[in-house]
């Protein structure tokens, strides 16, 4: 079963082809429940460059960050005459 911290709390059953999650934290999902999902594999091998897990992500804050460093080393480059 596909499941953990890097699937945003979902589950997936390979045995019986169905989503799996908790109905506390994932009360939307409820009209997937008891549903099997035949041709997951064939959309995974579509898709699955497009699925959620939670590597890379970055905050607002982050990317801020990296914008100012950004900018603050062509300035840098600027000034000392550096133009690519």
């Amino acid at each position: 079963m596909l499941s953990g911290k890097g699937n945003s709390g979902f589950g997936w059953d390979e045995h019986r082809q169905m989503v799996v999650a908790e109905d506390v934290s994932h009360k939307v999902v409820g009209q997937f429940r008891h549903h099997n999902f035949p041709y997951y594999d064939q959309l995974t091998s579509i898709y699955a460059k497009d699925r959620a897990t939670g590597k890379d992500s970055q905050t607002t804050i982050d990317i801020v960050e990296e914008i100012d460093a950004d900018d603050a080393t062509t300035a840098n480059n600027l000034e000392e005459g550096n133009n690519y």
